[in-house]
């Protein structure tokens, strides 16, 4: 154990030596910040600590390399003795365009407030100026509060004026540039027969007299304005004259120009125009139908296909105010004809057979007819059919234009039938009812093929209503 002490004393004087080393080396750094202060920089409302040796404010900036410009704004100063917790704040200037009274200038600045930028430059405002910040009107009271940087001021002084309207007098306090600002802003109206002096076109002065000549009152309706004027004038051409309104080519006035002129006369102007337009109309063409004797009966079809002509009629239009009054047509020409839709329809009858269960059956023509039935008691009883026949099975309803009375008939599922009754007309174009005793009666609703039987009419309805297949 003693062989084993004298072996680690060594190392523990070394490592006592290291931890004074350090110690020293702390302290040192201690020292050297205690010597420092921490302040706060704001730049632009961005704010940042640091800790700083520096003795005066300007030494600070230095340290930190920031550049301030001749028009930024430190404050405190330069020269300000750098403490504890200081607070620097630099504002960095900014160009602002100011103009007065139509002079514009640039300067730089770091102020924000138009009022305090104002101030600045030396110009003093009423309320009575017209004042734009930014191009928003304001006054000049409310500079101060304004939230937002001014970047662009505009003032325009007021200045005071003697307006002579009659046996009026007024004095008017207005930011406008010429007379004729200053009268509208007092609300003065002139028409167009008034004059004034000095002219409105003339630049405002400070004191300035003003003098309104006025004229006899007209009203003129034209070109769907009122114009509310004045004129010196006697006739209704005078005031037209004088307005500016003239009456061009067909034009007219309601009193005519050559009317003698009264105070409040209304005069109406009439705007007249004439064109001639080329109205293109369409022709229709129609449906021909034209017999085919090698074309089977009932069937058709399309050997010329239709086409709608043209036709050309100039026109001419007469506008009032722009409003027609008057179309009369001057020359009609068919530039092209129509052309008729030509339908080719069998006539041609072929015979042809059909088993029914009475054996087979020759027949001339099928139908497509829309078959219902009916038996007497749905009829209140009444079996006798229109050619006296008793209502039985057997015997059918037609229209006895496509199917003549006596004519015999096969339909599939009923059988042959005798037209020998007529019915009611129907909606449906082409029709047959099935005949039925009571003690048989079956309904029927639905298309069939009819055929029917020889022999062949003399005279036959070629032209049958189409049928749905």
């Amino acid at each position: 154990m003693k062989r084993s002490l004298r072996v680690l004393a060594p190392f523990v004087f070394i490592g006592g030596l290291a931890a004074l080393g350090m110690l020293v080396g702390m302290l040192a750094v201690l020292l050297v910040r205690a010597q420092m202060v921490s302040v706060t920089v704001v730049v632009a409302g961005d704010a940042r600590q640091t800790l700083t040796r520096a003795p005066t404010v300007g030494d600070l900036l230095d340290e930190l390399e920031m550049v301030i410009g001749p028009y930024d704004q430190v404050i405190p100063g330069p020269d300000t003795p750098v403490t504890s917790d200081l607070v620097v704040r630099v504002e960095k200037a900014r160009p602002v365009t100011l103009t007065v009274d139509g002079e514009t200038s640039v300067f730089w600045t770091p102020l924000t407030n138009p009022a305090e930028i104002l101030q600045n430059a030396g110009v003093d405002v009423t309320n009575n100026d017209r004042i734009l910040v930014d191009g928003t009107r304001t006054e000049a009271d409310e500079l101060v509060v304004w939230p937002v940087p001014a970047s662009h001021i505009t003032v325009r002084r007021a200045v005071e004026l003697h307006v002579i309207d009659g046996d009026q007098r007024q004095t008017v306090i207005t930011t406008g540039e010429t007379v004729g600002d200053a009268l509208f802003d007092a609300g003065v109206t002139l028409y167009l027969a008034d004059t004034v002096t000095p002219d409105l076109t003339t630049p405002l002065e400070d004191g300035m007299e003003v003098t309104v000549h006025r004229s006899r009152p007209v009203t003129i309706i034209a070109d769907g304005e009122t114009i509310e004027t004045r004129t010196q004038g006697s006739l209704v051409g005078d005031a037209l004259a004088d307005a500016g309104v003239a009456l061009v080519g067909l034009d007219y006035a309601i009193p005519s120009e050559d009317a003698e002129l009264r105070p409040g006369m209304h005069i109406r102007v009439i705007r007249v125009q004439e064109e001639t337009v080329t109205e293109e109309t369409p022709l229709p063409f129609e449906t021909v139908y034209q017999a085919d004797p090698e074309r089977e009966l009932d069937q058709r079809a399309v050997i010329q296909e239709g086409r709608e002509g043209r036709q050309e009629t100039i026109v001419r239009v007469r506008y009032e105010n722009g409003i027609e009054v008057e179309r009369s047509s001057e020359e009609t020409v068919v530039i092209e004809p129509p052309v008729n839709r030509v339908i080719a329809y069998g006539t041609k009858v072929v015979l042809r057979t059909i088993d029914t269960p009475e054996g087979p059956r020759e027949y001339w023509r099928v139908l497509r007819l829309y078959a219902t039935s009916y038996h007497p008691a749905a009829l209140g009883g009444d079996d006798v059919t229109a050619t006296g026949r008793r209502l039985e099975k057997g015997i059918v309803a037609v229209d006895r234009r496509i199917i003549p009375l006596g004519t015999q008939v096969f339909v599939p599922g009923y059988g042959i039938g005798l037209a020998a009754d007529t019915a009611p007309p129907r909606n449906r174009g082409l029709w047959i009812d099935l005949g039925y005793s009571d003690h048989d009666y079956r309904h029927w609703a639905r298309w069939v093929d009819v055929y029917v039987l020889t022999p062949v009419p003399p005279n036959i309805e070629y032209l049958l209503p189409q049928a749905p297949r």
